[in-house]
């Protein structure tokens, strides 16, 4: 580009263009929204009945047993069969420590002692009966209900979801030494 009266101080942009490589902008979904597809039963039967049908089990176990692992209907003893391998080798309760005993006690409607064996146990109990909603709905109309967010939400709600899952952790255990669970 050669210095004359009629360009000085413009910018030949195809040089410009030429010299720096365009930056690749990357489109960016703002919205979080709802979608609804009808579907037909076969897909259905594939995704939503499965999920629907570990949730209702899910939710009639933790009706029928109570947090100290017991039948109520029959008071026979369940304890034995489970421990946390991560708690029994190290002494130390795991992330997800109590979250059996705290689904058990949201069973019997007692969110205070859920709340003791695990910070997050009622709100993921509220949460998957909110699903299981959800699941209903979809089955009942037959459309399958699914939620587009949008690349920076999905990256928030995994690291706020850490970082929570970690508070917990830390919650449970000063709890538990306060209490006597550990």
């Amino acid at each position: 580009m050669a210095c004359n009266p009629n360009n000085i101080g413009r910018i030949n942009l195809d040089l410009l263009s030429r010299a720096i490589p365009p930056v690749q902008v990357r489109r960016m979904e703002k919205n979080s929204r709802f979608l609804f597809h009808q579907v037909s039963w076969r897909n259905l039967a594939r995704v939503e009945l499965p999920m629907l049908a570990l949730l209702t089990l899910m939710f009639a176990v933790s009706a029928l047993v109570s947090p100290d692992f017991e039948l109520k209907v029959t008071g026979w003893s369940l304890s034995p069969l489970y421990t946390c391998p991560f708690f029994f080798l190290t002494g130390v309760p795991c992330l997800l420590c109590g979250m059996t005993r705290s689904f058990l006690a949201m069973g019997s409607l007692d969110a205070g002692q859920a709340f003791i064996f695990h910070p997050l146990g009622p709100i993921i109990f509220v949460l998957l009966a909110g699903l299981a909603v959800f699941l209903v709905a979809s089955v009942a109309s037959r459309r399958r209900i699914s939620l587009s967010i949008s690349h920076e939400l999905r990256h928030q709600l995994i690291v706020w979801g850490t970082l929570v899952v970690l508070a917990a952790w830390v919650v449970k255990i000063i709890v538990w030494n306060k209490t006597g669970l550990i």
